[in-house]
């Protein structure tokens, strides 16, 4: 696997390519770091309702526990703050409920904010420079064989635009034919180029 181009205008291009890939992938999780944090701050509402709906609840129960040691008429006045302590901790619950509610949306948000950017870098570039880099890798290994100049030149043929390769050789599939040793050189040396290896 040859990572980076022999070709230095194709290296560098690669080379930018990576860095900002890396930058974008580090931005994007960074991003989301922040819209996360700030979507969970909304939760700060859910626990003040939870907080007051609790309080309210145990303030109410604990005015009826009170009156209700009123001698004859405790148990009657006491019922009414009782039976209000119920409204209160079905709000307590609302707030957790918003709270949970809360995180999920802000861990989704967050989520999804750095993972599609990942994504589409995955997809759209590191995908393509491992193909290009194992591409480059198993091309300088068959230049380095001993039936690789005939293989480089039969890929060129196969592969190439051929006002590419006319503009090396004038009849490219004469000179593969006759076996042209200059001929074969200068078609394989189309090949290497175009997988970014060194003659």
């Amino acid at each position: 696997m040859q990572l980076y181009s022999a070709q230095p205008i194709r290296a560098l291009l690669q080379i930018a390519g990576d860095l900002l890939a890396i930058a974008i992938v580090v931005l994007s999780i960074w991003i989301s770091q922040l819209v996360r944090e700030a979507i969970a701050s909304l939760g700060v509402l859910g626990t003040r309702i939870e907080d007051a709906g609790s309080g309210f609840s145990t303030s109410l129960r604990d005015a009826g526990e009170a009156l209700a040691q009123v001698p004859l008429v405790g148990e009657g006045i006491a019922q009414p703050f009782r039976d209000a302590s119920v409204p209160a901790d079905e709000l307590a619950a609302a707030g957790v409920s918003l709270r949970s509610g809360v995180d999920t949306l802000a861990t989704a948000v967050g989520t999804a904010l750095w993972l599609l950017p990942v994504l589409v870098v995955l997809l759209l570039w590191v995908l393509p420079r491992v193909r290009s880099a194992v591409r480059a890798g198993a091309t300088g290994r068959l230049a380095r064989s001993r039936e690789g100049r005939d293989l480089l030149a039969l890929r060129a043929l196969v592969g190439q635009p051929t006002a590419r390769l006319l503009a090396a050789v004038p009849d490219p599939v004469g000179a593969f034919r006759e076996a042209d040793a200059a001929g074969l050189e200068a078609l394989a040396a189309i090949e290497l180029r175009s997988a970014g290896v060194r003659a």
